[in-house]
């Protein structure tokens, strides 16, 4: 987490970093980031009168974020769906539960096992 330290520092001197500057911070091709853009909804650079792509330092975070969940904790892209909120806030472990579903699905189980159980013995 060095790196996210010195880029805290480097963040704070600038409003808008370019999209260069921000795969360089994060160890990504600006390609990977484009990506990224496609598929997460929350991250959504502004863009110069020029077409440059402009992000802010928040976003710089999110871009940091995303690249801890894919790479080091080995998400994959739905996962991270889950796990940021459209709106880019970070959900913590126990706040995912609330979204789980908690209706009973024993009996569809019970109905599942008993017809494998018949096609076994029609085998």
């Amino acid at each position: 987490m060095q790196a996210y330290a010195d880029m805290d520092v480097r963040i704070t001197e600038k409003l808008f970093y370019k999209i260069g500057e921000v795969a360089d911070v994060a160890g990504v091709r600006t390609s990977v980031l484009r990506f990224w853009e496609s598929e997460f909804p929350f991250l959504k650079p502004v863009k110069s009168s020029s077409g440059q792509r402009l992000y802010s330092k928040n976003e710089v975070d999110l871009v940091l974020q995303v690249k801890h969940l894919l790479y080091d904790e080995k998400f994959t892209i739905e996962g991270v769906k889950k796990r940021i909120t459209t709106k880019g806030k970070l959900l913590k472990s126990d706040e995912l539960f609330d979204t789980v579903s908690t209706k009973d699905y024993s009996d569809v189980l019970k109905s599942v096992r008993t017809d494998l159980k018949i096609l076994r013995d029609l085998l």
